[in-house]
């Protein structure tokens, strides 16, 4: 019997960055095979039922929302969009902060409508919003440009960009440094006075301890989702997967699902496949590329003493946990339709015209101090009191995620310890009730209309999807940990020290969420290292 010839590159982990390097090598002319430890493709953009209580209920597991994707070429060079099928829509505003009375400012695209609702609040702050926006809308064109390259070997045209850029933002080189060097609750104390302006910048994004230096960057995200904006997948984040790999079949790769890998297949000192658990073996002609955790492929999967001691230290040495701030995302089904009656109607009282169905946009309430207090209770292990976040209904944007007439919801919080004193079942208990209490204030019939829920914290975000210390990020997004550090020195720029070896995910340059620029940077790292 004729034997099916030898994959030249086996990707491990099909998740959206996997799948984005293995479309990528396929195009390329390469036979690509992913495969993947769970039994549907995806990883944390999966889209799928939350059976068995509420099968026809869609959820978005763990990922949210397309911003950073929308700032690459992906879409275009994949064909993604015209030929296979994804569909991405805007909206617009994306994120609005809701107040103790019902009021309430929505976060446009446009700065100026933004502007104009704050100054309902503070003519003071409306001015500093612009100010910050015009200083961050100059850093983002100056860093995205070297977000798309290896931070190693970085491509001439992407340095050519952010020369560019630099060239046209000298006037706000300065600002640019300080609001990049300062804490994140030094940036924003130092900007604004008003707390419905504070408390969305605190909860939104929170990388790095609040007090931290050079943790002020977080706010980066006003200048992506201004100029780009904020975008979601037609028929959940499984979407996007899903077209990915219709770009691979396409192209001739393929996929295959309940594929745990347990090693990493090793001849000569070189990387040529893997073992899958129970023993099989799958061999690669020209390499192997992993989009799991940097210290699983290296402190895991690869063999023991393969790496030197210095760079297994450092591998040892990756920090997962080192913030205190973890992750929680709760997945509701629900019997039937959440209204948020209070704010709903201050807007159309105190608004004229306005249109915005707040059912729609994620939507944030904490203050700023609850944010800092909760950062703080993360640092000692304790679950916060009150646990700041976003929150979305998301039949608002796809109606047919659910049966007719009925909701799913979610909330995602990266205020949740990291390193809980007590264990992760009263964890979960605890930051379930904290939650569900506080939101019913804002959604009207959440407490009332539950069928199921599913809640992640960081021990379910590693069991779910073989992230190390439940961490999204793979890496802590610490400042120290970026480009030609990230994941470690001397394994950064997807090209490990082993030959056949090669790494993309959510720890290699930039950073996580959705946006597969490690996926398109590995790949094409890989690529012209095939070529040389």
């Amino acid at each position: 019997m004729a034997t099916e010839p030898k994959p030249d590159v086996i990707v491990v982990g099909a998740g959206h960055n996997g799948l984005v390097c293995a479309c990528y090598l396929a195009k390329a002319g390469l036979k690509v095979e992913v495969v993947e430890a769970s039994s549907t493709p995806g990883g944390m953009t999966s889209t799928n039922p939350m059976a068995p209580e509420a099968p026809e209920h869609m959820i978005n597991e763990a990922s949210i929302h397309a911003s950073l994707f929308r700032t690459t070429n992906i879409d275009n060079e994949l064909e993604l969009s015209s030929r296979y099928g994804l569909r991405m829509r805007l909206i617009n505003p994306a994120h609005v902060h809701l107040g103790p009375e019902g009021e309430s400012i929505a976060m446009w695209r446009e700065a100026e409508r933004t502007v104009e609702e704050i100054k309902r609040f503070s003519r003071k702050d409306a001015a500093r919003w612009l100010e910050l926006s015009n200083t961050i809308a100059h850093a983002t064109a100056m860093g995205l440009p070297m977000m798309q390259t290896n931070p190693l070997r970085p491509e001439g045209k992407r340095l050519l960009e952010a020369l560019k850029a630099v060239a046209k933002g000298r006037k706000e080189l300065g600002r640019i440094i300080h609001w990049a060097s300062v804490s994140q609750r030094e940036a924003i104390e130092e900007y604004f006075e008003h707390d419905m302006v504070r408390g969305p910048l605190t909860v939104n994004l929170p990388f790095m301890r609040f007090d931290a230096d050079a943790s002020g960057w977080a706010l980066i995200y006003l200048g992506v989702y201004q100029k780009w904006g904020v975008a979601m997948f037609e028929g959940g984040t499984g979407a996007f997967p899903a077209a990915l790999i219709r770009c691979l079949e396409a192209n001739g790769g393929r996929v295959r699902c309940s594929a745990p890998v347990e090693q990493l297949l090793m001849s000569g000192g070189t990387v040529t496949g893997v073992v899958l658990e129970g023993g099989e073996e799958l061999s690669a002609t020209r390499g192997v590329v992993t989009s799991c955790g940097p210290t699983i492929t290296l402190g895991k999967l690869l063999p023991e003493g393969v790496l030197d001691e210095q760079l297994a230290l450092r591998v040892k040495n990756i920090p997962t946990t080192s913030t205190g701030y973890g992750n929680i995302k709760v997945n509701v089904a629900l019997s039937g339709r959440v209204e948020m009656t209070r704010h709903q109607r201050w807007r159309k009282d105190n608004l004229t015209g306005d249109s915005v169905d707040l059912r729609l946009p994620c939507v944030t309430w904490s203050t700023h101090q609850q944010s800092l207090d909760a950062g703080e209770a993360c640092t000692r292990g304790q679950v916060p009191e009150m646990i700041p976040g976003l929150a979305q209904v998301t039949t608002a944007f796809d109606p047919g995620m659910a049966p007719p007439g009925h909701d799913t919801w979610w909330f995602w919080s990266g205020l949740v310890p990291s390193k809980p004193i007590e264990d992760w079942e009263t964890v979960r208990e605890t930051c379930e009730k904290v939650i569900l209490d506080d939101c019913a204030n804002y959604y009207d019939g959440l407490d009332k209309l539950e069928i199921a829920r599913r809640t992640l914290t960081p021990k379910g975000i590693e069991e779910r999807f073989n992230a190390p210390d439940g961490n999204v990020y793979h890496v802590d997004p610490i400042i120290t940990r970026f480009g030609p550090t990230r994941p470690a020195a001397g394994l950064a720029g997807y090209k490990t020290p082993v030959p056949g070896l090669y790494l993309s995910g959510s720890g290699t340059h930039p950073i996580a969420g959705i946006n597969g620029m490690p996926g398109m940077n590995a790949a094409k790292t890989m690529i012209r290292d095939l070529k040389a």
